[in-house]
Formats: structure tokens, C-alpha cells, sequence
């Protein structure tokens, strides 16, 4: 929520000791980039087993925050606080949303989850004052479908003061996505577009795309503010991971008016439910009903210190060699461009990288993290990749078969160095093509951007000690070039 020339973050938390959800927090920011923490503004009803997230609404000189609680067992309602100043809040105990069993379910008894699903009202327009009547929409199973299991709609609600709300259709059909968390609509020249978020662990498939399980944010479109919403013509989800044990890698996204336009933000999160804020992207419409992500220029503020630029050849060093013959040919006529050959196999080079691991990595000192920004051309093969660390993450781009791969470079049985792939995505290469890379990575978070489109994220298993960098490549011959370097601040 921007106010007053800052923006003010709300999020769910889990207070130490407590086993799920206990309050909100707020933490606030100049630049959308450094956050710093103010502490909790809502606890939970003493009574409730857990709180759940909302929004915030701003409605004439007031806001009003909507969440969820489990007050009554069993059963998920929407309650509602007040303030003046984002920084003092009142909760409005005399107004209770409940799913309406004209559209929704309310019943446990009717449910195959553990509880109807009844949050995340996201309210159209919501930062901007802008007058009633108000529509939001929200997580919700339908009361009408045949497949209880299949229950998971994009409810619909209007209201005239953001807190008295009247349940309207569901806005989806049956058996499009398992649930809409978190959902939020933007616009396009009239097109109606709806972010949510969604995940499936061992259910039913609804991602084709994927073998496996899945998670992060989706969206669905529409010519009709209200719905019915279908999907989009191309890759409905804007960001998370497929076929990966971490489907909460990069799950809840959400947007903000900025400018002309929006900004995309996101949180990382792994199996402890451990949250860390992304970086923000700009959202555009590329064409009719395709959303894309963008690299968002305010994002060179966390650029610090340069640590180095160009090649500077001789401080690198070839990984193993099996053999008298080098597997890959690596050259470097002006320390400036950085040149492989192909011989037919794998091989890498690294050069150690000044780093000095942060006491508070974790909290507010990005000094342990670092920008890398390249280009690359490459003219046959397989393809070529950057790789981070002494566990040396790679983020590899495959020419042959036009996807991006993710994984650790390690020595191989009888070969000099392979690829060991945790996760990939389509990402359509040519050769003979300058692509240009940057990299952001910061302890366990890796994003890439290439040609300035957002292209991946990735949060590692442990803390990345950023202690080296290198290139390796896979039967491929082409160069390296333009190589920078920055310290995070």
C-alpha cells in the first residue's frame, strides 16, 4: 500500500512457538526494494486457530483490511479491521463474511479438503480510492459440482463500502485450477486478467505442461470484469516451478500500480515456509491476453560495489581434464571476450570472486549477494552456462533442445564435468544470436533475466556461498563477453 512516500508491506506470520499463523506484520520501504521491519499491527482472535491472508483497501481517508480466520472450526470467515494511518488498526467485530450456499460451499460435511476455502479477497482497484460499486474476488468452492474433489473456484463478490459484501457466481468453471489463492485483477485496454496463486502436490494434474507437481502464479482472462474467466492463449503461469520438489519456490505473486503500468512482486518460500520478498518486475500485456514479466529498471538500486569487469583470463582455471586433450577450447585474445570450442564433450573455467559471507544474510545486509551481467553468442551445439559457488549452480542455456536447465556442475564418471538438472523450462534460443544475461543472486535466491525478459527463479536447498564464478559448456563453440560484476547493497 503506497502512503505518505513510502510503501507499507502486510504480510501473515508465524510468531516463534506458534505452529501456524498467528497475526499480521507490516514492514515498510522507500524504493520497493529494502525493507525494513515495523512489527505486528493484528493478532489473531485469541479463540481462532490460525489467521489467513487479505488485502488492503483504501476507501476515502480510511483503510480496511480484510483475512481470514478459523474462529469456528472447521469453517474458514472473512473479518474485517479499520485504521487511519496503516499503522493503528481496529478490528470490526460486528461484520463476518460467510460463503454464501447459494454459490458456495460452507459445510465441512459437504468438503473433500479439510475446510471449505473461504479467503484471499482481493478487491479491484483496491490502492486507489476508487468509488463503489466495489468487486473482489476470492478462494472459494463451488456448491454445485458434481466432482467434490473438483470444487476450487474463483468466487465473486460486490459490495457498495468494502465491508458488507454480496456473493455473486463463481467466476470459473469446473475443474480448471485445484484452488485460486490470493487472486488479484489487473487490465489491459479493457481485457480483464486475474493473478492467483495455486499448488498440487500428489492430486489430480492440472498443469499439461507438467509431469509432475507444481505451484506459483497463474492467471486466467476474461472480456467481462466479473467472468466467466478461461486461460490464456499461451503458458498460464507467470512464475513458480514444475516437476520440482519445492512447489512454494516462487508461489504468491501480486501487483501494484506504478506509473502507467504495474509492478509484479513476489515472496520465495521452501518446505519450512520460510518467506523472503523478490525482486519487483514489471507486468505487461506482450500481446492480447498474454502476460509477461519484465526486468524492471529500478531494480539497478541494488547494484553496489563493482567487483570486477572483462575476462581477466589468467585468473581462471580449467576444471578437471580426464585427458592429455582439452575437452572444451577456452581462449581470451583481449581479457575482454572469453571464447569455447567444441571438442566434442563438456568442460568449465571458474576464477575465485572476492566475497566476504554476511553476519545478517538473512536480514538486511545484501553486501553477501552479487549482480552478474554477460552476453553471449553461441554458434553450434548444446549450449552454455554461468554457474555460481562451490557447489557451482549452474544456470545453463540449452540451444539444442530451447530451455533453460538449472543445476549443479560436478565432475563425472569418465567424463570431465556434467550437468546434474534439477529444473528447466522451454525457452526458445538461436544461434548465432547475442543474448544478454543478468543474473541476481543472494544467498539462496537466483533469478535470471535475458534480454531484459524475466526467464527463471530459483531458491536452493542451502545457502550459496558466492565465493567463485565460472562458465561451462556442453559441445558447443561461441563467446563470452561484456562480463560485470556488482556487490548487492
Amino acid at each position: 500500500m503506497p502512503h505518505n512516500d513510502r510503501y507499507h508491506l502486510f504480510y501473515i506470520r508465524i510468531t516463534p512457538g506458534a505452529s501456524r499463523w498467528n497475526g499480521i506484520s507490516m514492514a515498510v520501504s522507500d524504493d520497493l526494494l529494502h525493507w525494513k521491519e515495523h512489527g505486528p499491527i493484528l493478532e489473531k482472535h485469541p479463540d481462532a486457530e490460525w489467521l489467513g491472508t487479505g488485502m488492503v483497501q483504501r476507501v476515502g481517508d480510511t483503510f480496511i483490511m480484510n483475512y481470514s480466520e478459523e474462529l469456528v472450526r472447521g469453517h474458514q470467515q472473512i473479518r474485517f479491521a479499520r485504521s487511519e494511518d496503516l499503522y493503528n488498526w481496529e478490528r470490526i467485530e460486528e461484520v463476518v463474511l460467510r460463503p454464501d450456499p447459494a454459490y458456495y460451499l460452507d459445510d465441512p460435511e459437504d468438503c473433500c479438503e479439510e475446510l471449505p476455502r473461504w479467503d484471499s479477497l482481493g478487491i479491484v482497484n483496491a490502492l486507489q480510492d476508487a468509488p463503489p460499486p466495489y468487486t473482489g474476488f476470492l478462494t472459494a468452492h463451488a456448491a454445485d459440482r458434481k466432482l467434490k474433489a473438483k470444487a476450487g473456484v474463483l468466487g465473486v463478490m460486490t459490495s457498495m463500502d468494502g465491508i458488507h459484501w454480496e456473493a455473486l457466481p463463481p467466476g470459473t468453471p469446473a475443474d480448471l485450477f485445484p484452488n485460486f489463492e490470493v487472486p488479484e485483477h489487473l487490465s489491459f485496454n479493457d481485457r480483464h486478467y486475474v493473478m492467483f496463486s495455486t499448488v498440487t502436490q500428489h492430486g489430480w494434474r492440472y498443469d499439461d505442461r507438467a509431469l509432475a507437481r507444481s505451484g506459483g502464479t497463474y492467471y486466467v482472462v476474461s472480456d467481462k470484469l466479473q467472468g466467466p474467466y478461461r486461460l490464456p492463449p499461451e503458458d498460464p503461469m507467470l512464475i513458480g516451478s514444475r516437476d520440482h520438489a519445492n512447489v512454494v519456490m516462487a508461489y504468491v505473486g501480486r501487483v501494484i500500480p506504478f506509473e502507467s503500468g504495474y509492478l509484479f512482486y513476489h515472496f520465495w518460500g521452501n518446505d519450512h515456509i520460510d518467506g523472503r520478498v523478490g525482486l519487483p518486475k514489471r507486468i505487461v500485456e506482450r500481446e492480447p491476453w498474454v502476460l509477461k514479466l519484465e526486468y524492471w529498471e529500478g531494480c539497478e538500486a541494488v547494484k553496489g560495489k563493482l567487483l570486477g569487469s572483462g575476462i581477466s583470463f589468467s585468473a581462471y582455471r580449467v576444471l578437471r581434464q580426464p585427458g592429455r586433450l582439452p575437452t572444451v577450447v577456452w581462449h581470451s585474445p583481449d581479457d575482454q571476450t572469453l571464447t569455447f570450442g567444441n571438442q566434442g564433450s563438456t568442460g568449465g573455467i571458474e576464477c575465485a570472486l572476492d566475497h566476504t559471507p554476511s553476519p545478517t544474510a538473512d536480514v538486511t545486509d545484501w553486501s553477501d549477494g552479487r549482480v552478474v551481467e554477460y552476453k553471449v553468442t553461441v554458434r553450434e551445439g548444446t549450449g552454455i552456462g554461468v554457474f555460481l559457488g562451490e557447489r557451482r549452480f549452474c544456470l545453463f542455456l540449452n540451444f539444442k533442445h530451447n530451455r533453460l536447465e538449472l543445476g549443479d556442475v560436478k565432475n563425472g564418471w569418465a567424463l570431465p564435468n556434467v550437468l546434474e538438472i534439477t529444473a528447466n523450462k522451454p525457452w526458445t534460443l538461436a544461434y548465432n544470436a547475442e543474448y544478454d544475461l543478468k543474473v541476481f543472486a543472494r544467498n539462496e535466491c537466483v533469478e535470471l533475466f535475458i534480454n531484459n525478459d524475466y526467464a527463471i527463479s530459483y531458491r536452493l536447498d542451502e545457502p550459496l556461498t558466492l565465493s567463485s564464478l565460472g562458465f561451462y559448456s556442453e559441445d558447443s563453440s561461441g563467446v563470452v563477453s561484456e562480463l560485470k560484476i556488482w556487490e548487492m547493497k
